[in-house]
């Protein structure tokens, strides 16, 4: 999936929600606005009002994108900063995060599984029946990791092992794993999130810094997340469950 596709499918919500909201305002808020004595009333006509002219602004925002990133897709430029990825609200209902590449293309996400998925991989890994379960998928990999959570404890499954996620301390700001041999410290300043693996920077989600040339395609106010080069597929996913779900 392509930043395009996401702006598209924003854009035909937006555009369905301002047609419903201009025919209520059209057909029964304005007959009624003379006759309407109440306060209460007149206030909700400008709710109404005020929601269609959202959701009209909304859907010329994502319009204008759609054309911003269709240029961009259709000229073929090289992602910049591959290990710098940014974080879009996802339509899907069951997705905790997807993160795209400045080129457009969708690289992350993180989901719930729920259904025959969930209960065909609770019965292959040997998990039980209960607890949530969560998924890591990359681009032109697919599914690369699992991590389950219950009241007896965390799991973090990948095609070669199961590994145990201890916590070690609880705080309101910050939060430390034990995950085999390595310390997970999880640091969360203001609305900013640090993921430290042995005492080094591994995983970072922070506002605010975005590049200039990336704002005629996102929005300035786009959470950029930064992942260590260094990290292999495995570490990559597990850094990504500690940083987002805990």
């Amino acid at each position: 999936m392509n930043i395009k596709e996401h702006y598209s499918f924003m854009a035909r919500l937006y555009f369905h929600q301002s047609i419903l909201f201009t025919v209520v305002f059209t057909v029964i808020i304005l007959p009624n606005v003379k006759k309407a004595d109440f306060l209460l009333s007149n206030l909700a006509g400008l709710a109404v009002f005020l929601c269609m002219i959202y959701f009209i602004l909304r859907c010329l925002y994502f319009s204008y994108k759609i054309s911003a990133v269709s240029m961009m897709l259709s000229n073929g430029p090289m992602a910049e900063h591959n290990e710098t990825l940014l974080i879009i609200p996802s339509h899907n209902a069951n997705c905790l995060m997807e993160a795209y590449s400045s080129d457009g293309i969708r690289r992350l996400s993180l989901l719930i599984v729920k259904g025959k998925e969930r209960r065909a991989r609770l019965k292959y890994y040997e998990l039980g029946k209960r607890g949530r379960l969560f998924k890591i998928n990359e681009h032109g990999i697919g599914t690369t990791a699992y991590m389950h959570i219950d009241q007896s404890g965390i799991s973090f499954i990948t095609s070669k092992k199961k590994l145990s996620v201890m916590i070690n301390t609880r705080g309101s700001k910050s939060r430390s794993f034990i995950v085999g041999p390595d310390h997970f410290e999880l640091k969360k300043p203001y609305s900013d999130r640090m993921l430290l693996k042995n005492g080094r920077p591994v995983m970072t989600i922070k506002k605010g810094l975005m590049p200039i040339k990336w704002q005629q395609y996102f929005s300035p106010n786009t959470p950029l997340l930064k992942v260590d080069s260094s990290l292999s597929k495995e570490e990559r996913s597990l850094c990504l469950c500690l940083l987002v779900l805990f």
